[in-house]
């Protein structure tokens, strides 16, 4: 009776030794499962949405930070290829009061000149083309606007331009007016804001400063 009582307590506890460790294993897995699976659950919020790069005739391209669009661009809000005028608008919350909008404008012929450094100086070089592009850009502005930054040269990114910038009446919008020369070819740009802060304009200069021209599609 002695020893099958023994054989017995000691398969049993056997038994109690094996069952303990196995289990204790398990823990830690099922607690790393529960933190995979919370950490996988989508938190409801949107990744950033990064620029889109448009597309315009010989070859230029540009950036458009999040919020700005293409207007009348149907289903392709993101390629202009081909297009000479374009005008891209701002339709974020903030731009609702701000309602920011650039209109560019390409050349079908080339600038003259010996490299884009003369081409670009040579636009308004004579006196007489400095007065008629002031009075052209306050003239767009708004009756009363004055000159907030003279006509002369600023770098946008990695390309020189002409520019000048006006400060409108009250009730209209003020300017950012640019001109560039690459590769013989020129952009002009033409940036109106509400914004009356020393901000203005911002998004517009990032904006131009993302241009650049692709050779392989400079031939169109």
């Amino acid at each position: 009776m002695t020893d099958p009582f023994r054989r017995r307590a000691a398969l049993l506890l056997f038994g109690l030794l094996a069952i303990v460790p196995a289990r204790a294993e398990e823990a830690p897995e099922a607690a790393d499962d529960a933190v995979s699976e919370s950490a996988a659950e989508p938190n409801g919020t949107e990744a950033p949405q990064g620029p889109v790069t448009l597309r315009l005739d010989q070859g230029f391209r540009l950036d458009l930070p999040p919020g700005w669009v293409l207007e009348d661009a149907g289903e392709d809000p993101g390629d202009a290829s081909g297009r000479r005028v374009v005008r891209i608008v701002c339709e974020t919350p903030a731009c609702a009061r701000s309602q920011e909008a650039c209109t560019l404008r390409l050349r079908t012929a080339p600038v003259e000149g010996a490299d884009d450094a003369a081409r670009l100086a040579g636009l308004h070089a004579s006196p007489l083309s400095r007065y008629v592009r002031l009075r052209a850009v306050l003239k767009s502005t708004s009756v009363g606007a004055t000159i907030r930054r003279p006509l002369g040269p600023e770098r946008f990114g990695a390309h020189d331009w002409i520019a000048v910038e006006t400060e409108a009446a009250p009730r209209f919008k003020s300017g950012l007016f640019a001109e560039t020369v690459i590769d013989g070819r020129f952009l002009g740009a033409i940036c109106k804001t509400c914004e009356t802060g020393a901000v203005r304009h911002r998004a517009a200069r990032s904006i131009l400063g993302s241009l650049r021209r692709v050779e392989r599609a400079a031939a169109r």
